[in-house]
C-alpha cells in the first residue's frame, strides 16, 4: 500500500481527493485516515485488490480491538456506583463514545472496501498497451524510454510487459506517468479502446477527462438536483416547465392491470427508457459558457422488477439556450465513452459530500485569513449604497 500513496501523494493535483502532505509517511498517519484515503483511490481504480484485501483485514483487526477494550470499558464502568461523582466513570464514558466512533467510522471504510473488492475490474491490459501505441503514434515528442524513466522502471520494462506469455500488470506508477505524458485521464488509459474511437469520441474524451480533473481540483461548480425535487416538477402558471429535460408526455405505461394504462405527467424523456422514467437519485449539473448546461441524471425505468440491474442507468445530457437538448452518452449506449460517464459521475458525486464555496465567499474568507474585515469601497453614484 505504500507505493499506492507515494504515487497518489505525487499525483494529488491531477488524481488526488485527500490534502495530506507529500512528506508525511504512511505510518504517521492514524489507521482511518489512513483507509478513508484507501477508499477514495479505490473510487478511482488507483488501488490494486491486494491493497483493498489489506485494509479490509486491518479494520476488522482493529475493530476486533476495539470491541475488546469496550469489553473493558464496559466492565469499568460498572462497577462504579452510579452516584459516585468520579472522573474516572467520566473518563469511561467518554472513551467509549471514542471508541464506538471510531469503530463506526471503520465498519463505514470497510463497507465500502467491500464493495470496491466485489465490483473490482482488473483493466484490460491489452486495452492499456494498444492504448499506449496508439498515443504514442499521434505524440511523437512522447518516447516509451522517456515514460519508462519518468516512472522510475528499467528499460524495456514496456516490451517485457506486452510479451503474451507475461501475466503481471503494469505498476500504478507507470499507468499513471503514461496517462499523464500521453495527456489523457487514466479512466480512459485503462478502460476505454481508443484506437476504434471516431473523431467525436476522441473529442469527448478530453472532455471528460477535464471534468474529471478541474471536479477533483474543486474548480468546478457543480449543483445538485435532488430525487425529491425532481419527482415534484411542476409547471408554471403559464404552463412552461423550468427544467429543460422534462416535459409533460401522454404514454402508455404498465399496471397492476392485463393491459397498459394510458398516463399523462411530466417526466425525463431519456434515451435508455423513455418517457418510462424515473429519477433513481441525485443528479448533478454544470452550467458553462452563455448557459450552456450539462446534466448528469441517474434513472431507472419507471416500472420494473426488483433486482432488475438493466432498469438502471446515467446519461449525460447538454442542453443549449433556445435550441435545445442533446445527448451525449448513456451507460447502456455501446460506447468506449461509458466507463468515462460512469467514472465522472461517481467522482462528482463524490465531491459533493464534501464542503462547497464559491468566489464571495471564498473571497471574503481570503481577505479575513489577512485580517481584512473592512468593506471595500463602493461607488457613491449606485443607488441603495
Amino acid at each position: 500500500m505504500q507505493m499506492v500513496y507515494s504515487v497518489y501523494y505525487r499525483n494529488a493535483k491531477g488524481d488526488g481527493i485527500m490534502a495530506i502532505d507529500k512528506n508525511t509517511k504512511l505510518s504517521d498517519i492514524d489507521l482511518l485516515t489512513q483507509m478513508k484515503g484507501l477508499v477514495s483511490i479505490s473510487g478511482m481504480e488507483l488501488s490494486t485488490k491486494e491493497d483493498i484485501t489489506s485494509g479490509i483485514e486491518k479494520i476488522e483487526e482493529r475493530i476486533n480491538e476495539i470491541n475488546s477494550e469496550l469489553g473493558d470499558v464496559d466492565v469499568l464502568a460498572s462497577i462504579i456506583p452510579e452516584d459516585a461523582v468520579d472522573n474516572a466513570k467520566q473518563e469511561a464514558i467518554k472513551r467509549k463514545k471514542e471508541l464506538e466512533d471510531e469503530r463506526g467510522q471503520l465498519d463505514a471504510c470497510r463497507v465500502k472496501l467491500e464493495e470496491a473488492l466485489e465490483s473490482y475490474k482488473n483493466f484490460d491490459k491489452g486495452i492499456f498497451f494498444k492504448n499506449l501505441r496508439s498515443l504514442l503514434k499521434s505524440n511523437p515528442d512522447v518516447k516509451v524510454g522517456q515514460i519508462e524513466r519518468d516512472a522510475n522502471v528499467r528499460l524495456g520494462y514496456t516490451a517485457r510487459l506486452e510479451k503474451e506469455d507475461n501475466t503481471a500488470e503494469p505498476s500504478v506508477e507507470f499507468v499513471v506517468t503514461a496517462a499523464k505524458l500521453l495527456g489523457v485521464g487514466v479512466d480512459t488509459m485503462l478502460r476505454a479502446d481508443i484506437s476504434g474511437m471516431t473523431p467525436t469520441e476522441l473529442y469527448l474524451v478530453k472532455f471528460f477527462d477535464k471534468l474529471k480533473l478541474d471536479t477533483i481540483d474543486d474548480k468546478l461548480d457543480w449543483n445538485r438536483e435532488t430525487k425529491h425535487v425532481l419527482d415534484r416538477v411542476e409547471p408554471d402558471m403559464n404552463g412552461w416547465i423550468y427544467h429543460p429535460l422534462f416535459s409533460e408526455e401522454t404514454f402508455y405505461e404498465e399496471s397492476e392491470c392485463e393491459y397498459p394504462e394510458e398516463v399523462t405527467r411530466i417526466v425525463f424523456t431519456s434515451k435508455t427508457f423513455g418517457p418510462r422514467t424515473c429519477i433513481a437519485g441525485d443528479c448533478y449539473n454544470l452550467r458553462m459558457k452563455n448557459g450552456t448546461t450539462l446534466y448528469l441524471m441517474d434513472i431507472e425505468k419507471s416500472v420494473h422488477r426488483v433486482g432488475d440491474p438493466m432498469a438502471y442507468a446515467k446519461e449525460a445530457w447538454v442542453s443549449v439556450p433556445y435550441k435545445g437538448c442533446s445527448l451525449l452518452v448513456g451507460t447502456h449506449d455501446n460506447s468506449p465513452l461509458v466507463p468515462l460517464l460512469e467514472s465522472l459521475f461517481e467522482t462528482v458525486k463524490d465531491r459533493m459530500e464534501h464542503p462547497k464555496i464559491n468566489k464571495d465567499i471564498k473571497s471574503a474568507i481570503d481577505a479575513f485569513l489577512v485580517d481584512d474585515l473592512d468593506d471595500d469601497p463602493t461607488d457613491d453614484s449606485l443607488p441603495f449604497n
